[in-house]
This record gives C-alpha cells, sequence and structure tokens, in this order.
C-alpha cells in the first residue's frame, strides 16, 4: 500500500514539472505545411517539437508584415490621381522617394525557451517611379481620364535590424500598372486602381551554428492590388486607399537540439511554400508646393492571431506608416 501511495505520488509530482504539451498540429491557425515538417522530422522531445511550432509562427507572422514593408499603402505616394496628357514627346511621371516602416513582435525563438518577444521595426527605403502612358478619355467636359494609364516601378530594400538575430536586409523591385476612372477636377476626386508584382531576396533570421536555438530564411514574391480616392486643396492633399496583397515565399528552416547540434527541417533544396494575403487601408496626407508633395502615410494591415506552445497569443498584422516626397512632371 505505501508503495502505491509513493508511486502515485511520484507520478503526480512529475505531471506538475513537466512543460505542457505543445499543441497538436494544425491547430492554433499555424500553417500546416510548416508544421507539418515538424512532425516528419520525428523531434525527439517535447523542447524541440515546441520550438519548431514558435519558428513556424515567427516565420508565418513574419510573411505579411515583411510583405507589408515591401508594397506599402499607396502605390503613388500621397494621390490617386492619373498623370494626364503627355507633354509633346516627354510623358508625365512622378519620381517619389518614401520610407516605409512596421511594427514586428516575433516570438524569441533566438534565446530558447525565453520569456518576453523580439519587437523591432522593419522599414523599406524605397524609389518609386510613375509614367503616364495614355491620357484617357473625357466622358463628359468636367469628367476625364477615364482609362488612363500609368506603367509603375519601385526599387528598395527592406532593413532588418542586426542586433535582433537578423542577417542582412533584402533588396526588393516592383513592376505594375494604374488605371484611372475619373481624374481630378475642381469638384470631383480622382479615382484610380492598380495592379503591382513585386519580388524582394531572402531574408535571413538567427544562426544554428553560432548558438542560437533556430533559425530560417525566405524570400519575398507579392502581387499588390489597390483601390484609391484623393482630393487636393490648394495646399493640401488627402488620399485614401484599400487594398489587397497576396505573399509566397520558399522558406529554409532549422533548430537545435538540447545539445546545440542543428536539426534542419526546410532546405535551399526543399523548401516550404508559404502563402498569405491581407486586406489593408491607408490615409496619406500631402502638403503641396510647387510641384512637390511632402507626404505622411498611415495605414493598418488586417491581423491574423497565432498561438505559441506556451499558450500565449501573438498578433500578425498592424500598423504600418510612411513619409517621404514625390515630385510630379
Amino acid at each position: 500500500m505505501v508503495r502505491r501511495v509513493g508511486g502515485l505520488v511520484a507520478l503526480c509530482a512529475i505531471a506538475i514539472a513537466a512543460p505542457p504539451p505543445p499543441p497538436a498540429l494544425g491547430q492554433d491557425g499555424v500553417d500546416p505545411g510548416l508544421l507539418g515538417r515538424c512532425a516528419t522530422a520525428s523531434l525527439p522531445t517535447p523542447r524541440e517539437l515546441a520550438l519548431c511550432h514558435d519558428v513556424a509562427v515567427a516565420i508565418q507572422i513574419l510573411q505579411p508584415e515583411a510583405g507589408m514593408a515591401l508594397v506599402g499603402g499607396n502605390p503613388v505616394l500621397g494621390t490617386a490621381n492619373t498623370l494626364g496628357a503627355r507633354f509633346r514627346v516627354i510623358p508625365r511621371m512622378n519620381i517619389a522617394g518614401r520610407l516605409t516602416f512596421v511594427f514586428v513582435d516575433l516570438p524569441n525563438v533566438i534565446d530558447y525557451p525565453s520569456e518576453g518577444t523580439l519587437g523591432f521595426t522593419a522599414s523599406t527605403a524605397q524609389l518609386d517611379l510613375s509614367v503616364g502612358v495614355f491620357k484617357g478619355l473625357n466622358l463628359t467636359t468636367t469628367l476625364g481620364g477615364f482609362a488612363s494609364v500609368e506603367l509603375l516601378g519601385s526599387l528598395g530594400t527592406t532593413i532588418y535590424p542586426a542586433g535582433d538575430g537578423f542577417v542582412g536586409d533584402a533588396a526588393g523591385y516592383g513592376l505594375g500598372a494604374r488605371i484611372g476612372i475619373m481624374r481630378e477636377s475642381f469638384t470631383a476626386p480622382g479615382i484610380s486602381v492598380s495592379l503591382f508584382r513585386k519580388w524582394a531576396s531572402q531574408v535571413e533570421f538567427g544562426d544554428v551554428s553560432a548558438g542560437d536555438a533556430s533559425q530560417f530564411g525566405m524570400d519575398l514574391r507579392a502581387w499588390s492590388f489597390r483601390a484609391g480616392l484623393s482630393k487636393s486643396f490648394v495646399s493640401v492633399g488627402v488620399a485614401f486607399t484599400l487594398g489587397w496583397d497576396s505573399y509566397s515565399s520558399d522558406v529554409e528552416f532549422a533548430i537545435s537540439d538540447v545539445a546545440g547540434n542543428p536539426i534542419p527541417l526546410a532546405t535551399e533544396a526543399d523548401p516550404v511554400e508559404l502563402t498569405s494575403d491581407r486586406w489593408s487601408a491607408s490615409l496619406d496626407l500631402s502638403y503641396i508646393l510647387l510641384f512637390f508633395n511632402f507626404v505622411a502615410e498611415v495605414g493598418w494591415q488586417e491581423t491574423e492571431t497565432l498561438t505559441l506552445s506556451n499558450e500565449d497569443e501573438l498578433e500578425s498584422g498592424k500598423l504600418f506608416g510612411a513619409i517621404g516626397v514625390r515630385l510630379t512632371l
């Protein structure tokens, strides 16, 4: 009898001291493609399985927020108004420089297990160009610019904080077009829609060989649709943009065991394809001085809540912003 009671007490003590099991694969909104690698790797301990789960959460959080830093809000900073007619043989154009920033919170999968999160700002320094190629049709004497066309291009770099575990920055570029619905007039706003295709090089986070608990890397491709409305009032301009983005990435990741040995889960030769899509909305305010527009932008990206292995929750998608200047020729 004494042995039975002693054994029961020992089992209870082990159950209390043991960490809670990680969430089952595929639950809590975490991508099953990422979590599937945790299952097929036959990870030896609950610690490795929990770490793999949290790395999957970190990757899934970062993709749309890095995407938002890449694509931004309004494709032509400060305006939805198309350019209009050419001046002789020289097309009209917008040239803009902007700095877009997104606030990110990732689980700390570098020092694992560790309380708290890694909070940082991902920022993209970008040069934008839009060129008018068709002035559009005049539907009435006061309503013009219907079906006008602008070609869009961008070139930039997303900057990640090296002190938070990132290795290098990500170069990005994009090509697209904007179609006018209505050109701005004294009484009417400018309305347009646009489609952009953007690419960014691989960003890397963590380094298992240097003693980090995990590492991952992913490139980024995005389809970006925008619908915008804008109106200027003498020296002040206002623009509202509604957006939808579709992101895709090839993901590589690895974790380490308790002895520090690497466990590769997705490699360059066998990556995981991760996709996501998000809605966003942004508001631009401009100060207009001759041909220059000085613009501040604030926006919100659709959020998604993901659960970590310790039952804490983190949100993907939130506030973003930009500042910049646009020259119209």
